[in-house]
């Protein structure tokens, strides 16, 4: 075995620093800028840390010109707890006037601005994110193979910077050589997003949700972006078995399975969800109106009628159950619901509309259908849907310039609602104006899809394009 005495030891250490090795031994007996340098390193790692700054000070003293001793000492202030924001900035900065590339004060300058050791809820400003960029991509340009550390924290940069695809290199190199670190892949998936590549953000956590479950929820969420419902609700069921009592992911999967159109899937989970949780109503709620749109509608009204009694003070179940009637072909038991709704709250304005809608869908009792709504409108002014409601009560009445005036404001500020264009159409065509017609069906046929029958639009436009002049 090969043995260094002392001297030998430091002469080694001074070579690398730059310092030649008589000229360190010539120095031994007064102040040796390098030795002083060895002793910070060694006083900080005994916790020592105001020796160890003690001992860098007499070392910058001694050595003006080294820029490597003035960035031991920002790196020292950025190490204390809390860290020194002002001298860590201080002493970086003067190393880097004496050397524009050097390692440890550009990625001490670059953690600082990127928030390393300030408190959670600090604020980094756009500036703070630029600074951060800048003195990372110096240090990074500098490091003889990859810091993993370096590069994530430049993909979080270079996110809030708003410049994903670098995200994405800095962050890949993170994940390719850590696989397992969740937060990584995480944030790469979040920078696919950015960049407006869901099917990268998909297989970066696909790959390893096996045995990485706490990415199933950004899994799920981007499933259903993507509109993979079924798959989505796969992701939240491997989510769940980590939060088996988690009510947000229970909702999620059965709200994935019910637009997947899974409503048997759909209404055992909310069922199940219902007995574990007999405190939350969304979930009576969500199986009531799985249950209905399954085949089961007398199974969804007892489903509705029972939370409906439950939660008494819950509007929205109210409502649920309503449109559960009228689905049902059940209006006077839907109007009767209403009219106990509206003796509770004279002034509810969306009790005020639906009851009017509910009478004006149906053809029967319009002046109180037009009163109601109006006073619905009167306390929410121009919102669509009531004006939607209050058209549609002109129309039945047949009255079509009303009937226009009031749809053809619900369609402008409701351009993708299916059943408003809809409406707008049957009044323009009733109204003579043949060609408007046509262009809100069309936009009823382009549209959410929501309430309307598509087959029936499309008779009404070919029977309507038949009336129009041969060109």
């Amino acid at each position: 075995m090969l043995h260094i005495h002392l001297p030998q030891r430091l002469a080694l250490v001074l070579v690398v620093l730059g310092l030649s090795p008589a000229a360190g031994i010539a120095q031994q007996n007064s102040t040796n800028p390098y030795f002083e340098f060895l002793q910070a390193r060694r006083l900080e790692g005994e916790g020592n840390s105001d020796g160890a700054l003690a001992a860098l000070q007499r070392a910058a003293a001694a050595d003006p010109r080294s820029a490597e001793i003035k960035s031991e000492i920002a790196a020292l202030y950025a190490r204390r707890n809390p860290p020194a924001r002002a001298e860590t900035e201080r002493f970086a900065k003067e190393a880097l006037a004496i050397d524009e590339n050097n390692v440890q004060a550009n990625s001490t300058l670059g953690y600082l601005y990127a928030g390393s050791g300030a408190p959670r809820n600090a604020t980094l400003t756009p500036e703070d994110v630029k600074s951060s960029i800048l003195y990372l991509e110096r240090a990074a340009a500098g490091t003889i193979g990859t810091d993993l550390q370096m590069q994530f924290t430049l993909g979080q940069m270079y996110l809030r910077d708003n410049q994903p695809q670098k995200a994405i290199q800095a962050l890949a190199r993170v994940v390719s050589q850590n696989p397992g670190f969740a937060t990584g892949r995480q944030l790469l998936a979040n920078a696919y997003v950015a960049a407006g590549d869901l099917k990268g953000a998909i297989g970066t956590l696909q790959e390893v949700v096996e045995y990485l479950p706490a990415l199933a929820f950004d899994l799920g969420r981007y499933l259903e972006q993507d509109g993979q419902l079924k798959e989505a609700a796969a992701a939240y069921t491997v989510a769940l078995s980590q939060q088996p009592n988690n009510r947000q992911l229970k909702l999620l999967r059965i709200a994935a399975l019910y637009n997947a159109k899974e409503f048997t899937e759909a209404a055992r989970y909310a069922g199940e969800a219902r007995k574990q949780h007999p405190d939350d109503v969304n979930f009576p709620r969500l199986q009531a109106r799985a249950l209905f749109d399954g085949g089961d509608k007398s199974g969804a009204i007892t489903v509705a009628e029972s939370a409906a009694k439950a939660f008494p003070k819950d509007a929205q179940t109210q409502f649920v159950l309503v449109d559960l009637y009228q689905d049902a072909g059940r209006s006077a038991d839907a109007e009767k619901l209403l009219r106990q709704m509206l003796a509770n709250e004279p002034a509810n304005p969306r009790v005020l509309n639906h009851l009017g809608y509910l009478l004006a869908n149906r053809g029967d009792q319009l002046e109180e259908a037009i009163t109601l709504v109006r006073k619905a409108l009167d306390a929410d002014p121009g919102r669509p849907e009531y004006l939607d409601s209050l058209g549609w009560a002109y129309f039945k009445r047949g009255e079509m310039n009303e009937a226009v005036k009031y749809l053809a404001q619900a369609a402008d500020k409701l351009p993708a609602n299916s059943e408003v264009q809809d409406h707008l159409g049957d009044a323009y065509a009733k109204r003579g104006s043949t060609q408007d017609a046509i262009a809100a069906w069309t936009k009823a046929l382009n549209g959410d899809g929501q309430g309307i029958e598509k087959a029936t639009i499309e008779r009404k436009l070919q029977d309507a394009k038949k009336k129009l002049p041969s060109k």
